[in-house]
């Protein structure tokens, strides 16, 4: 089951359709207070990227030693927050792009889970489009653009 949280216009910036908002994977009830802050800049804890396919939800098996490893490393660190933020390319239309990149956070999060990661410590939000390329900035479509990050906290 997945809960909308948090949607606050002032405190988090939300634009409804391509902004970011945090999401719940699970059941526990939702909260207003909870949004992603990763703070951890050591190189132990740099991003983690998981890629994907044009239009795709499904997390490749390269991917899934990467998603083990970062479970591991959010256990074995006593790490309070994981951050899973979806993103989409500019490919299609900007609303099932938003629902695309939701879609790939909320798996990368399952995936989390089963390697471990408690769901009271995961933060899972969509962003859709990028605002441009993620390398280039130019606004056309781009593979760097069709990931997940998971980012660390404490």
């Amino acid at each position: 089951m997945t809960i909308l949280r948090g949607i606050s216009f002032g405190m988090l910036g939300v634009a409804f359709g391509a902004g970011l908002f945090a999401m719940s994977v699970g059941s526990e009830p939702a909260t207003a207070q909870r949004h992603c802050s990763p703070n951890l800049t050591s190189s132990q804890f740099s991003v983690v990227t998981v890629s994907f396919d044009t239009g795709s939800v499904k997390i490749r098996d390269t991917d899934q030693e990467k998603i083990a490893a970062a479970a591991k490393l959010a256990k074995d660190n006593y790490i309070q927050q994981v951050c899973v933020t979806g993103f989409a390319d500019k490919q299609g239309d900007a609303k099932m792009n938003q629902l695309l990149s939701q879609r790939r956070a909320e798996a990368v999060a399952a995936e989390l889970r089963r390697n471990g990661v408690g769901q009271g410590t995961l933060v899972v939000s969509g962003s859709g489009e990028p605002g441009g390329n993620a390398f280039s900035g130019a606004n056309s479509p781009s593979s760097a653009d069709r990931r997940v990050e998971i980012r660390f906290a404490r």
